[in-house]
């Protein structure tokens, strides 16, 4: 025997046509009625949804001719095999599906009871009259519809219990991925790794198969950082957020809209939505009480609507969300500020010599030289004095852009305190570095700023370098050995670059 996707299987069956007393008897009566009843099924039908049409409740059911024609075919084609005298598996599997049909287009059990109770009362005059007045058949042939009418509600009332704990283990996974996700997202302090959680478990509750979060910014006001899971880079390379547009609309209201390409839908489907193979997409606010940080879309390959309890817990998703990202954004934002100098954005320090340590692991292992620079503001106490200090600390940033714009993706510059600056710059030997450092002092002696008296100020650095494993081979002596080629420079007259190598030999002659 097959069994329905359900608890209830077709094995079941015989027992409870056993129990329904749905004889063979029955089953006679019924094939005889069924050759009198089959000639006009459309008068049924008519009355039928003529009854329907009188409730409040039908015209959500039935919106438009289309449907009802459709579903008055429908019922023809099962008043006729009410009493085929049919009653075998695919009979059974039929009634199932048809029972899971109303379930799904939002049909209460009361009503679907109360229809058959309007088919009865259709029916058993056409009995009386067939009977022709003969009260035993008339009896007989009223038990037996009433066997098949009860078969039918058992059925559909299991395709209705069947669906509920559908729903309910799949409320019970959604939340358990809830659950799993506020764990997660409190576990990590990373943007990416936050986000990606909560695309994650938003795939999951609503078995989406692609996700991106779009971040507002205050500033621009413009949605600008993007993190997508599931799509094309194509996709993504050519997602945009115009003004006013549908991002706009759900972030400024806090509300979710529904994109696919039916009739009734405000926001249709793009072309390369469609190209991606998207039916339907789901924007929802990321929304926390009074904080808002973007919006996430959930994409769908198949379907087109959403269930009332996953935009419930979608919005619940959406809080928890907010508060992780804005967390980690802080945790990111706390982490930079303890890695960065503030006034020039530059690394600081500490996470400069953090920085040596691991290209010194990393050049052991490959055995790769690697160079470090240190650069220092020639009379800048000077400029200080007599510019005053804004004016020194837009020396000190204008002079860190330049130093960002010469160097590699790759290379560490830092402050490294007052009016010092060090350089990382991994696989570079000596005399590289040295072209390097001439590059940065000659476009720094070029330099035009004016001071608030629109006089030109006279901007020169002197610069030291030392390189591994060639000059030192910890990091503390290729400081230590940056400075002193520095102090060399320093003496030398200042404006100058000085390798540590080329004292040590003069040292050593």
């Amino acid at each position: 025997m097959h069994e329905f996707d359900s608890h209830f299987k077709l094995n079941n069956a015989p027992e409870l046509k056993e129990f329904l007393e749905l004889n063979d008897s029955d089953i006679q009566i019924l094939t005889n009625l069924h050759d009198y009843l089959k000639k006009d099924p459309s008068f049924f039908v008519d009355q039928f949804y003529a009854h329907l049409l009188k409730f409040e409740f039908s015209k959500f059911l039935i919106p438009d001719k289309d449907t009802l024609t459709r579903l008055k075919k429908s019922q023809t084609q099962y008043f006729t095999s009410l009493t085929s005298g049919e009653y075998g598996e695919d009979y059974l599997r039929d009634r199932f599906q048809v029972g899971r049909a109303h379930q799904k287009i939002g049909l209460e059990p009361r009503w679907y009871i109360g229809a058959y109770r309007k088919y009865l009362s259709q029916l058993i005059p056409q009995i009386s009259l067939y009977a022709k007045s003969n009260e035993h058949d008339c009896l007989q042939a009223i038990q037996s519809i009433l066997k098949v009418v009860f078969l039918d509600i058992a059925i559909a009332m299991e395709s209705y219990i069947d669906k509920n704990s559908e729903a309910i283990a799949r409320r019970a996974e959604q939340l358990s991925t809830l659950s799993e996700m506020a764990i997660a997202v409190n576990a990590t302090l990373g943007v990416n790794e936050t986000l990606n959680e909560v695309m994650k478990c938003a795939m999951n509750i609503v078995k989406a198969q692609a996700s991106t979060i779009v971040l507002f910014d205050v500033e621009t006001r413009s949605f600008t950082e993007k993190y997508s899971r599931g799509l094309s880079p194509h996709f993504v390379k050519n997602m945009s957020f115009r003004r006013n547009g549908l991002a706009d609309d759900v972030f400024n209201h806090s509300n979710y809209i529904l994109s696919n390409d039916l009739p009734e839908t405000k926001y249709k489907l793009s072309q390369l939505a469609r190209e991606e193979g998207i039916a339907s997409f789901v924007c929802l606010p990321l929304v926390s009480h009074k904080r808002r940080l973007g919006v996430q879309y959930l994409y769908f390959h198949h379907r087109q609507q959403l269930y009332d309890d996953e935009y419930a817990l979608l919005s619940t998703l959406s809080h928890i969300a907010t508060g992780a990202i804005g967390n980690a954004h802080l945790h990111t934002r706390a982490v930079t500020l303890s890695m960065t100098d503030s006034l020039t954005n530059l690394f600081n320090r500490r996470e400069f010599m953090v920085r040596i340590e691991q290209e010194l692991l990393r050049s052991r292992h490959s055995k790769k030289p690697f160079s470090v620079i240190m650069a220092d503001i020639d009379h800048f106490k000077d400029i200080n004095d007599s510019y005053g200090h804004p004016t020194g600390d837009m020396v000190l940033t204008e002079l860190a852009q330049i130093f960002l714009n010469i160097t590699r993706d790759i290379d560490i510059v830092a402050r490294f305190g007052g009016e010092e600056f060090i350089f990382l710059l991994p696989g570079i030997e000596g005399d590289i570095a040295l072209q390097i450092a001439e590059r940065i002092r000659k476009t720094v002696e070029q330099l035009q700023l004016r001071g608030s008296d629109k006089k030109l100020i006279d901007v020169r650095i002197s610069m030291g370098i030392s390189c591994y494993p060639k000059c030192a081979q910890d990091e503390d002596n290729l400081v230590k050995n940056a400075d002193a080629a520095l102090y060399a420079a320093k003496n030398r007259g200042r404006n100058q670059t000085v390798l540590f190598s080329d004292i040590a030999t003069q040292n050593n002659l």
